[in-house]
């Protein structure tokens, strides 16, 4: 498989060897984010088998990104898992023409709502439950990719990765889903890939307005609370989450303390993704 794909902020061309992550690939990715080979891409990655007898016993898979190898063989059946990592490795390293946060984004009305959490703190799992809302759109469940010196956010759309019980929990929120084969005993553990539904593909050159950002923790069988940050408590926190923060020097300072001068910051406990939606309707847009 060789194909060009338009993920919205970047579009990189692929060569995949690799029948699994192949059959994945159409599965998950529309035909018209990958039909269109005339235009230059941003990055050149591929996915091959690995040399030697591993191409024939316990075969391995190797991701690289311009002939560079920059993770070590995969498992065959973590194949697809990797190209996803691949990616959301290359964005997040060489796309500097943003402010890359670490964080799931969903907007509603071009009104978007950054979720900047390490892993384990729920927030691609909140992300991919508003995803699936009325009015909502997916920008991102890996990284909020921020214009230089606003506060807009351009889309980085591809499938949503789920590990573990999150897998389960999603095929229930979206029973007609595109889902990936589950990679198996990964470092991550479980893990699954969701295409995201149809207008977040198709808005994935639609700019959002960041209007507030909310720094989520999951915490099982607990009411929500909800604690307002003061502007540097949202800048300090919020720092810790930007990827690329010295590469940017002032030109990412100033984006970051424009994104936070424009937006409201909270900390949110949750046990309950509908709570935190009422309270994002409700309050927030």
């Amino acid at each position: 498989m060789k194909s060009l794909i338009d993920f919205g902020a970047v579009k990189i061309y692929i060569d995949c060897s690799v029948k699994l992550a192949e059959r994945n690939i159409n599965h998950l990715y529309p035909s018209y984010v990958l039909e269109d080979n005339t235009v230059p891409p941003d990055y050149f990655v591929s996915l091959k088998y690995g040399g030697g007898i591993r191409r024939f016993v316990r075969k391995q898979v190797l991701f690289e990104q311009d002939s560079k190898s920059h993770f070590k063989p995969v498992p065959e059946n973590h194949a697809y898992a990797s190209f996803e990592w691949g990616l959301n490795y290359v964005v997040s390293n060489y796309a500097q023409e943003f402010l890359t946060i670490h964080s799931g984004v969903v907007a509603n009305n071009d009104k978007a709502v950054i979720f900047p959490a390490p892993p384990g703190s729920g927030k691609s799992t909140l992300t991919t439950y508003l995803m699936g809302l009325p009015g909502w759109r997916l920008l991102s469940d890996e990284m909020a990719l921020m214009l230089p010196e606003t506060s807009y956010i351009q889309p980085l759309i591809k499938p949503v990765c789920l590990k573990n019980n999150s897998i389960d929990i999603a095929k229930k929120w979206f029973p007609d889903g595109k889902f990936s084969s589950i990679a198996s005993a990964t470092a991550k553990g479980d893990v699954a890939h969701l295409s995201p539904p149809a207008s977040s593909w198709q808005q994935r050159d639609r700019v959002a307005k960041a209007k507030a950002i909310i720094f989520p923790k999951y915490t099982p069988n607990k009411k929500m609370e909800i604690y307002k940050l003061d502007k540097n408590q949202g800048f300090m926190q919020l720092a810790e989450n930007v990827i690329n923060l010295s590469l940017q020097g002032e030109r990412g300072f100033n984006t970051l303390t424009h994104l936070i001068e424009n937006t409201e910051q909270f900390e949110i406990l949750y046990s309950d993704v509908n709570e935190v939606k009422d309270f994002i309707e409700q309050d927030l847009l």
